[in-house]
C-alpha cells in the first residue's frame, strides 16, 4: 500500500468534491507534492483532515465558493 494518494483518492476518502481539495491544496490547508501537473498527498495528511473532520474543525463535504 502506498504512503500517499492522488487528489482523487483523497476526495473520495475525505467525502469532498474533487474542486474543493484543489481548494484546499491552492490554499496549503492540504499538505502536498506537485509532480508535473499530479497532486500527491501523504495519507497521514489524509488522516489529520480526517481527524479535523471528526472535530468539527472542517465539515465533511462542505464545498465552499
Amino acid at each position: 500500500m502506498s504512503d500517499q494518494v492522488t487528489a482523487q483518492d483523497a476526495a473520495r476518502l475525505l467525502g469532498y468534491h474533487i474542486n474543493h481539495v484543489y481548494r484546499l491544496l491552492r490554499a496549503s490547508v492540504i499538505d502536498a507534492e506537485q509532480f508535473n501537473r499530479v497532486w500527491m498527498i501523504p495519507r497521514s495528511e489524509v488522516e489529520r483532515i480526517k481527524r479535523m473532520q471528526r472535530e468539527g474543525r472542517l465539515p465533511k463535504g462542505t464545498l465552499s465558493p
